[in-house]
Protein backbone atom coordinates (compact mmCIF):
# COMPACT_ATOMS: atom_id res chain seq x y z
CA UNK A 1 0.00 0.00 0.00
CA UNK A 2 1.27 3.50 -0.83
CA UNK A 3 1.56 5.43 2.42
CA UNK A 4 1.69 8.84 0.67
CA UNK A 5 -1.91 8.46 -0.44
CA UNK A 6 -3.25 7.47 2.94
CA UNK A 7 -5.84 9.79 4.54
CA UNK A 8 -5.99 10.43 8.27
CA UNK A 9 -9.46 10.68 9.75
CA UNK A 10 -10.17 12.61 12.97
CA UNK A 11 -11.51 15.91 14.56
CA UNK A 12 -11.03 19.19 12.63
CA UNK A 13 -8.18 21.43 13.70
CA UNK A 14 -8.94 25.17 14.48
CA UNK A 15 -6.47 27.99 14.76
CA UNK A 16 -5.91 29.27 18.25
CA UNK A 17 -5.17 32.88 19.31
CA UNK A 18 -3.56 33.80 22.57
CA UNK A 19 -4.88 37.04 24.22
CA UNK A 20 -3.91 38.57 27.52
CA UNK A 21 -6.25 38.03 30.48
CA UNK A 22 -7.57 41.49 31.68
CA UNK A 23 -10.46 41.07 34.13
CA UNK A 24 -10.43 44.76 35.16
CA UNK A 25 -11.18 45.89 31.63
CA UNK A 26 -14.21 43.63 31.40
CA UNK A 27 -15.54 45.00 34.68
CA UNK A 28 -15.10 48.59 33.51
CA UNK A 29 -16.97 47.87 30.25
CA UNK A 30 -19.86 46.33 32.17
CA UNK A 31 -19.95 49.29 34.59
CA UNK A 32 -19.95 51.77 31.69
CA UNK A 33 -22.84 50.02 29.99
CA UNK A 34 -24.81 49.90 33.26
CA UNK A 35 -24.18 53.62 33.84
CA UNK A 36 -25.42 54.50 30.36
CA UNK A 37 -28.61 52.50 30.93
CA UNK A 38 -29.14 54.22 34.32
CA UNK A 39 -28.60 57.66 32.80
CA UNK A 40 -31.09 56.87 30.03
CA UNK A 41 -33.69 55.71 32.53
CA UNK A 42 -33.17 58.78 34.71
CA UNK A 43 -33.44 61.11 31.73
CA UNK A 44 -36.68 59.43 30.62
CA UNK A 45 -38.16 59.72 34.12
CA UNK A 46 -37.29 63.40 34.55
CA UNK A 47 -38.58 64.18 31.04
CA UNK A 48 -41.88 62.53 31.89
CA UNK A 49 -42.08 64.42 35.19
CA UNK A 50 -41.29 67.67 33.40
CA UNK A 51 -44.07 67.13 30.85
CA UNK A 52 -46.52 66.12 33.56
CA UNK A 53 -45.72 69.15 35.69
CA UNK A 54 -46.27 71.45 32.73
CA UNK A 55 -49.52 69.66 31.82
CA UNK A 56 -50.98 70.15 35.28
CA UNK A 57 -52.98 73.32 35.91
CA UNK A 58 -53.17 75.40 38.99
CA UNK A 59 -56.52 75.46 40.87
CA UNK A 60 -57.13 79.07 39.68
CA UNK A 61 -56.49 78.12 36.05
CA UNK A 62 -58.74 75.05 36.32
CA UNK A 63 -61.55 77.13 37.88
CA UNK A 64 -61.21 79.77 35.14
CA UNK A 65 -61.42 77.12 32.44
CA UNK A 66 -64.47 75.56 34.08
CA UNK A 67 -66.17 78.96 34.20
CA UNK A 68 -65.41 79.50 30.50
CA UNK A 69 -66.73 76.04 29.68
CA UNK A 70 -69.97 76.68 31.57
CA UNK A 71 -70.39 80.04 29.84
CA UNK A 72 -69.83 78.52 26.39
CA UNK A 73 -72.21 75.66 27.19
CA UNK A 74 -74.89 78.15 28.24
CA UNK A 75 -74.35 80.26 25.12
CA UNK A 76 -74.60 77.12 22.96
CA UNK A 77 -77.89 76.19 24.63
CA UNK A 78 -79.25 79.72 24.10
CA UNK A 79 -78.19 79.61 20.45
CA UNK A 80 -79.93 76.25 19.94
CA UNK A 81 -83.14 77.57 21.50
CA UNK A 82 -82.96 80.73 19.37
CA UNK A 83 -82.42 78.64 16.25
CA UNK A 84 -85.38 76.40 17.11
CA UNK A 85 -87.54 79.52 17.60
CA UNK A 86 -86.52 80.95 14.22
CA UNK A 87 -87.15 77.59 12.53
CA UNK A 88 -90.61 77.41 14.10
CA UNK A 89 -91.42 80.97 13.00
CA UNK A 90 -90.18 80.20 9.49
CA UNK A 91 -92.37 77.08 9.31
CA UNK A 92 -95.39 79.03 10.60
CA UNK A 93 -94.77 81.76 8.00
CA UNK A 94 -94.36 79.15 5.25
CA UNK A 95 -97.59 77.42 6.23
CA UNK A 96 -99.42 80.74 6.47
CA UNK A 97 -98.12 81.70 3.04
CA UNK A 98 -99.24 78.38 1.59
CA UNK A 99 -102.69 78.74 3.16
CA UNK A 100 -102.94 82.28 1.80
CA UNK A 101 -101.92 81.11 -1.68
CA UNK A 102 -104.59 78.40 -1.64
CA UNK A 103 -107.18 80.88 -0.42
CA UNK A 104 -106.30 83.30 -3.23
CA UNK A 105 -106.74 80.49 -5.77
CA UNK A 106 -110.09 79.59 -4.24
CA UNK A 107 -111.22 83.22 -4.38
CA UNK A 108 -110.15 83.43 -8.03
CA UNK A 109 -112.19 80.33 -8.81
CA UNK A 110 -115.21 81.70 -6.97
CA UNK A 111 -114.86 85.02 -8.78
CA UNK A 112 -114.70 83.30 -12.17
CA UNK A 113 -117.74 81.17 -11.26
CA UNK A 114 -119.69 84.27 -10.17
CA UNK A 115 -118.80 86.05 -13.39
CA UNK A 116 -120.11 83.08 -15.36
CA UNK A 117 -123.30 83.06 -13.27
CA UNK A 118 -123.83 86.77 -13.96
CA UNK A 119 -123.45 86.13 -17.67
CA UNK A 120 -125.95 83.26 -17.53
CA UNK A 121 -128.46 85.38 -15.56
CA UNK A 122 -128.05 88.10 -18.16
CA UNK A 123 -128.91 85.58 -20.88
CA UNK A 124 -131.86 84.27 -18.86
CA UNK A 125 -133.37 87.73 -18.52
CA UNK A 126 -133.11 88.41 -22.24
CA UNK A 127 -136.24 88.01 -24.32
CA UNK A 128 -134.92 85.10 -26.33
CA UNK A 129 -132.83 82.62 -24.41
CA UNK A 130 -131.20 79.57 -25.97
CA UNK A 131 -130.51 78.31 -22.44
CA UNK A 132 -133.86 78.50 -20.59
CA UNK A 133 -132.71 76.42 -17.62
CA UNK A 134 -129.56 78.48 -17.11
CA UNK A 135 -127.09 75.61 -17.43
CA UNK A 136 -123.64 76.87 -16.53
CA UNK A 137 -120.39 75.81 -14.90
CA UNK A 138 -119.43 76.64 -11.36
CA UNK A 139 -116.08 76.17 -9.62
CA UNK A 140 -113.40 74.52 -11.73
CA UNK A 141 -110.16 73.40 -10.03
CA UNK A 142 -107.18 71.10 -10.53
CA UNK A 143 -105.10 69.95 -7.54
CA UNK A 144 -101.77 68.14 -7.52
CA UNK A 145 -101.61 64.51 -6.31
CA UNK A 146 -98.72 62.07 -5.82
CA UNK A 147 -97.21 60.21 -8.80
CA UNK A 148 -97.78 63.19 -11.15
CA UNK A 149 -101.55 62.77 -10.93
CA UNK A 150 -104.13 65.56 -10.56
CA UNK A 151 -107.58 65.88 -9.04
CA UNK A 152 -110.02 67.33 -11.60
CA UNK A 153 -113.16 69.04 -10.20
CA UNK A 154 -115.95 70.78 -12.08
CA UNK A 155 -119.47 71.86 -11.06
CA UNK A 156 -122.30 71.83 -13.61
CA UNK A 157 -125.28 73.80 -12.33
CA UNK A 158 -128.77 75.04 -13.19
CA UNK A 159 -129.52 78.65 -12.33
CA UNK A 160 -133.14 78.86 -13.48
CA UNK A 161 -135.77 78.87 -10.74
CA UNK A 162 -137.99 75.85 -10.31
CA UNK A 163 -137.61 72.20 -9.41
CA UNK A 164 -137.32 70.89 -12.94
CA UNK A 165 -134.56 68.31 -13.19
CA UNK A 166 -132.03 68.51 -15.96
CA UNK A 167 -130.78 65.41 -17.74
CA UNK A 168 -128.27 65.18 -20.50
CA UNK A 169 -124.58 64.58 -20.97
CA UNK A 170 -121.31 66.47 -20.77
CA UNK A 171 -118.23 66.23 -22.93
CA UNK A 172 -114.93 67.67 -21.67
CA UNK A 173 -111.95 68.22 -23.96
CA UNK A 174 -108.61 69.48 -22.65
CA UNK A 175 -106.79 71.73 -25.10
CA UNK A 176 -103.10 72.49 -24.82
CA UNK A 177 -99.69 72.33 -26.46
CA UNK A 178 -97.76 69.15 -27.14
CA UNK A 179 -94.41 69.28 -28.90
CA UNK A 180 -95.15 72.87 -29.87
CA UNK A 181 -98.46 72.01 -31.54
CA UNK A 182 -102.04 72.36 -30.32
CA UNK A 183 -103.50 69.08 -29.07
CA UNK A 184 -107.02 68.16 -27.95
CA UNK A 185 -107.42 65.28 -25.48
CA UNK A 186 -110.75 64.04 -24.14
CA UNK A 187 -111.06 63.98 -20.36
CA UNK A 188 -112.01 60.29 -20.32
CA UNK A 189 -108.63 59.54 -21.99
CA UNK A 190 -106.79 61.35 -19.18
CA UNK A 191 -108.88 59.82 -16.38
CA UNK A 192 -107.22 57.27 -14.11
CA UNK A 193 -109.42 54.20 -13.82
CA UNK A 194 -109.46 53.01 -10.22
CA UNK A 195 -109.58 49.31 -9.49
CA UNK A 196 -113.16 48.16 -9.09
CA UNK A 197 -114.57 51.49 -10.31
CA UNK A 198 -116.32 52.38 -13.53
CA UNK A 199 -114.20 54.21 -16.11
CA UNK A 200 -115.15 57.78 -16.92
CA UNK A 201 -117.36 57.90 -20.01
CA UNK A 202 -116.54 60.09 -22.96
CA UNK A 203 -120.06 61.56 -22.63
CA UNK A 204 -120.58 62.03 -18.89
CA UNK A 205 -124.24 61.47 -17.87
CA UNK A 206 -125.91 64.44 -16.16
CA UNK A 207 -128.99 64.26 -13.98
CA UNK A 208 -129.51 66.93 -11.32
CA UNK A 209 -131.97 69.44 -9.93
CA UNK A 210 -129.55 72.16 -8.84
CA UNK A 211 -125.97 71.08 -9.55
CA UNK A 212 -123.73 68.07 -10.15
CA UNK A 213 -120.06 67.59 -9.24
CA UNK A 214 -117.72 66.07 -11.82
CA UNK A 215 -114.63 64.73 -10.06
CA UNK A 216 -111.92 62.37 -11.27
CA UNK A 217 -108.20 61.71 -11.07
CA UNK A 218 -106.27 62.44 -14.25
CA UNK A 219 -102.75 61.81 -15.51
CA UNK A 220 -101.42 64.34 -18.00
CA UNK A 221 -99.17 62.97 -20.76
CA UNK A 222 -95.52 63.90 -20.60
CA UNK A 223 -94.82 67.03 -22.60
CA UNK A 224 -98.48 68.10 -22.66
CA UNK A 225 -99.12 71.62 -21.33
CA UNK A 226 -102.88 72.21 -20.82
CA UNK A 227 -104.24 75.68 -21.58
CA UNK A 228 -108.04 75.42 -21.35
CA UNK A 229 -111.01 73.06 -21.37
CA UNK A 230 -113.82 72.98 -23.89
CA UNK A 231 -117.17 71.99 -22.36
CA UNK A 232 -120.27 70.86 -24.22
CA UNK A 233 -123.57 70.08 -22.47
CA UNK A 234 -126.43 68.55 -24.41
CA UNK A 235 -129.84 68.01 -22.86
CA UNK A 236 -131.68 64.76 -23.48
CA UNK A 237 -135.06 66.49 -23.90
CA UNK A 238 -136.84 65.39 -27.03
CA UNK A 239 -138.58 68.73 -27.32
CA UNK A 240 -136.43 71.81 -27.66
CA UNK A 241 -133.10 70.18 -26.71
CA UNK A 242 -130.49 72.57 -25.40
CA UNK A 243 -126.77 72.64 -26.20
CA UNK A 244 -124.48 74.77 -24.04
CA UNK A 245 -120.83 75.30 -24.88
CA UNK A 246 -118.13 77.08 -22.93
CA UNK A 247 -114.35 77.36 -22.63
CA UNK A 248 -112.64 77.71 -19.27
CA UNK A 249 -109.00 78.53 -18.68
CA UNK A 250 -106.93 75.78 -17.09
CA UNK A 251 -106.61 76.84 -13.44
CA UNK A 252 -103.40 77.21 -11.47
CA UNK A 253 -102.40 73.95 -9.82
CA UNK A 254 -103.01 73.99 -6.09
Amino acid sequence: MNSSKAKVKGSPVYRMKVVPHRPLKNVLVILALSLLVAIALAATYYYAQHKTSHALLSPEEAQSLRAQLEKLTQELGDSKRELAKYQLNAEVDRQAGEDLRKRVLELREEKAALQRDVEVYRILTSKKSANPMGISFGIFSVAALPDNKHQFKLVVQKLAEGDDEFSGNLRVDVIGLRDGKEAVISLHTLAVNKEGGEPLAESIPLNFKFFQNIETEILLPQGFDPDRVELTVKSSAKRNPVTVKAELEWPEIK
